[in-house]
């Protein structure tokens, strides 16, 4: 009964607060306002948005991030403003804060905007009751939108290709199949009204996008840098580091590794298993330049951010890119053949992982030519290449094929850098490598 009355009773704050704030919002749209070029990215605080906004200040852009809070595993300094920082420190009831700060920041952002990139959540007004009114505002005085998915905004658990990839969803994050009703109302909602959409991978129950990715993540590869030097152990004479990183075991397919290590083990392979959970970056970062192999993920078919910096560090990276669903559209128009990730499953990954643990040349092989395949896709240079192309088509008309940015038939820029040079074939081995492992020594 408490809990129903103290929702009920910020419902009601919520609905008396918007009508006084959104005539006034209303009227700060519709009032003119001088050009402004500035790139804002928010509000959900994914590091994500600090590379993308970094990438396009270094290339003379204004731009900006703003976060509704922190999380434990970045750093404060992440990001520029958060929703608090708008507050006045007067105001100290935090419920009150908490109420007022979606509508202070939507007024910035209406004045300053060129461009207001987010997710399916939407930006400051998306925290509230009135987020149906944020496209037609931001569209009133003028604004793009740019929406990108980062997963939990965007997946509809009924519409998922994949029945092990949502019974992974469920093992991490069950609460997502009772509020896909909300998600399927935003998804939909952004859809129709954003100016431009990404989606990368994720396009389970989602009908459109306006590039070609399997990707958007980028990283600030002179703060993610290769290793230089490269261990020889084998498993025999000397110990090989394993590194996983998951924040959730299930999704991640954590299980399957740890079974995959046990066995290699009792095969007599000196295996150490690293698994940082919920740790800082900085600390992940370390850790895997003392790493030797980077296990990522075995059930969502693409590699994700922790894969990119496993890559960047220049370690080879195990995940699943089996699923031809999901992947098949992005070897033929964008550029995942390049991409030199090995691609493992739960059935294939203990010999995927016995091979890469008594082969330390193909290691290095694989770990080189990752962190070339992050400098051409996932750095700062290819952000400003993929932004850039966008804003200046949102926002000067220029004449850019987005669909084709990234097509290896027609890009400039993937024709325009080296072909990353690896021994695999739409991410698997060749057999002979396996009939060579399992030869008598």
């Amino acid at each position: 009964m408490k809990k129903f009355l103290y929702s009920t009773a910020r419902i009601v704050a919520s609905l008396v607060f918007g009508a006084i704030a959104l005539p006034i919002l209303v009227l700060m749209a519709a009032f003119p306002r001088g050009s402004s070029r500035t790139l804002i990215w928010g509000v959900t605080p994914l590091i994500n948005n600090r590379y993308w906004s970094e990438a396009m200040r270094q290339s003379g852009w204004n731009s900006l991030t703003i976060m509704t809070q922190s999380y434990a595993i970045n750093a404060k300094e992440d990001f520029d403003l958060y929703f608090d920082n708008f507050i006045p420190s007067w105001v100290r009831w935090q419920n009150l804060r908490r109420l007022i700060a979606p509508y202070i920041v939507f007024g910035y952002l209406i004045r300053k905007a060129a461009v207001f990139n987010t997710s399916f959540q939407g930006g400051p007004l998306g925290q509230t009751i009135f987020w149906r009114l944020e496209a037609p505002l931001l569209r009133l005085v003028g604004i793009k939108t740019l929406v990108m998915p980062y997963g939990g905004d965007g997946y509809m658990y009924s519409r998922m290709f994949d029945p092990t990839l949502r019974h992974g969803f469920l093992l991490s994050y069950p609460e997502g199949a009772r509020r896909e009703r909300r998600i399927r109302a935003r998804v939909e909602y952004w859809v129709e009204r954003a100016d431009f959409m990404m989606c990368g991978i994720l396009v389970d129950g989602i009908g459109r996008w306006d590039v070609v990715t399997p990707s958007y993540l980028s990283i600030d590869t002179d703060r993610w840098l290769p290793k230089q030097t490269y261990s020889d152990a084998d498993g025999r004479k000397a110990v090989v580091r394993v590194i996983h990183t998951p924040n959730h075991r299930g999704v991640k397919g954590t299980e399957f590794l740890l079974r995959s290590i046990e066995e290699l083990r009792a095969e007599g392979l000196k295996i150490e298993l690293v698994l940082p959970e919920g740790v800082p970056n900085e600390q992940v970062r370390q850790l895997m330049r003392e790493a030797d192999i980077h296990a990522e993920q075995f059930l969502f078919s693409m590699y994700a951010l922790s894969g990119i910096e496993g890559m960047a560090t220049g370690l080879p990276v195990l995940a699943n890119l089996e699923n031809e669903i999901y992947t098949r559209v992005f070897r033929r128009f964008a550029f995942l053949n390049e991409c030199p990730v090995l691609s493992t499953t739960p059935e294939t990954l203990t010999n995927n992982l016995r091979l890469l643990v008594t082969r330390p040349d193909l290691r290095e092989e694989l770990g080189r030519a990752g962190s070339l395949y992050v400098r051409k896709y996932h750095s700062y240079e290819s952000a400003q290449y993929l932004f850039g192309s966008i804003f200046h088509k949102l926002l000067d008309g220029e004449n850019v094929d987005l669909m084709n940015l990234f097509n290896p038939l027609k890009s400039a820029y993937v024709k325009g850098k080296p072909i990353i040079s690896h021994p695999l074939i739409e991410n698997k081995l060749p057999q002979s490598y396996f009939d060579n492992a399992n030869a008598p020594r």
